[in-house]
């Protein structure tokens, strides 16, 4: 064996054994064909197109689609689940955020406590931007809506847009003062956009017949965006009265927590995880290795935001403040074992290759 062959079935090692049994000796073949003469040249090396084609294959093989193995079906299942709830909930916030604008630009009042509009002079360089941002956040909208409706190819072109836009918002506010603890708190928020755009990017591959949901479920988080709006405005205006109650701020320091992003996901996480667990001991028809799964992975990002809150100090309020964090984080961990649990226990058993992914 030629030290070259050698290297190219290393990087075969990426893909799945029963897959390497049944096609890696015509592969190995085909790559010793295509490098020529250079496959006795003990220095030479597999090219990295090559390196990536396999890995594209081997994740195409591992998050299988239509024809896959069962349980490569049953992981491809619940990433493409990881990745439609976690656009849900950003289509959620993203809903809450363009409500928000609305009320910046003076379409309908917000109670700002220092009655300031930030958005820059008129016509400055300042307010084009803010409008930029705010508008990019409706990308997260386009790209849940577009996977809904069966279009995965839009809905990644609008998630990585959206991405792209949300770093180069932090980017340019965060070079102004560059701080490494908000840089590290930052990376952390991220994870919680990062991961479902992962999941979209690799489960929804060119072996996943595309799947077209209902109108209803496409809504949906946009009716809940809304909700949240009116709620989250109401919570403002209880926010302002209570600043002259004397009981202000100790009795909030226990919704606080609960109001960012990151607690708002908790929140909905541990309901969903308290749903799951409910149907599967009472309805063993509901039981499926995707859904625990998928939320599992999903509780990961969450509790790590979650964590990112936890402040030094010993007044109360911090004490409460991160009592209730704690709580959550707590919850999120056990929720997330429990359903990691559930779903290994429910995947089905061996890997069988599959002649389907190419």
């Amino acid at each position: 064996m030629s030290a070259l062959e050698d290297r190219y079935r290393r990087v075969l090692r990426l893909l799945p054994a029963s897959y390497r049994a049944e096609r890696e000796e015509e592969m190995v073949s085909a790559f010793l064909d295509g490098a020529g003469s250079a496959a006795d040249d003990d220095d030479a090396w597999p090219r990295w197109s090559e390196i990536a084609s396999v890995a594209a294959l081997a994740l195409r093989a591992r998050l299988g689609g239509a024809g896959a193995a069962p349980r490569s079906l049953a992981w491809g299942r619940a990433v493409r689940l990881t990745a439609l709830i976690g656009l849900a909930f950003q289509a959620m916030m993203s809903s809450v955020y363009l409500a928000q604008a609305l009320g910046v630009y003076g379409v309908f009042t917000l109670p700002y406590a220092n009655g300031e509009m930030p958005i820059g002079e008129p016509a400055s360089a300042e307010r084009a931007w803010h409008l930029i941002r705010d508008l990019a956040s409706a990308l997260w909208i386009v790209s849940y809506v577009a996977l809904v409706r069966g279009r995965p190819r839009v809905a990644k072109i609008a998630a990585t847009l959206g991405l792209t836009a949300y770093v180069a918002d932090f980017v340019l506010s965060w070079t102004g003062v560059p701080e490494m603890s908000v840089l590290a708190h930052w990376v952390i928020q991220s994870l919680m956009l990062v991961v479902p755009t992962l999941a979209l990017l690799a489960g929804f591959h060119r072996d996943v017949p595309a799947h077209r949901h209902s109108g209803r479920a496409a809504v949906l988080p946009l009716i809940a965006g809304a909700a949240l709006f009116l709620i989250m405005a109401g919570l403002t205006w209880a926010v302002v009265a209570a600043n002259r109650s004397p009981q202000w701020p100790g009795m909030w320091a226990w919704v606080w927590p609960w109001l960012p992003p990151s607690g708002l996901f908790c929140l909905a996480l541990l309901v969903a995880c308290a749903g799951y667990v409910v149907a599967h001991l009472s309805a063993p028809r509901w039981r499926s290795p995707a859904v625990p799964l998928a939320l599992a992975i999903l509780t990961v990002p969450v509790m790590l935001s979650r964590l990112s809150y936890l402040n030094p100090g010993s007044d109360q309020l911090t004490e409460t403040l991160n009592a209730v964090t704690v709580a959550q984080v707590v919850a999120l961990l056990l929720s997330g074992v429990t359903l990691a649990v559930i779903g290994a226990r429910a995947l089905p058993a061996g890997d069988t290759a599959s002649r389907a992914v190419s």
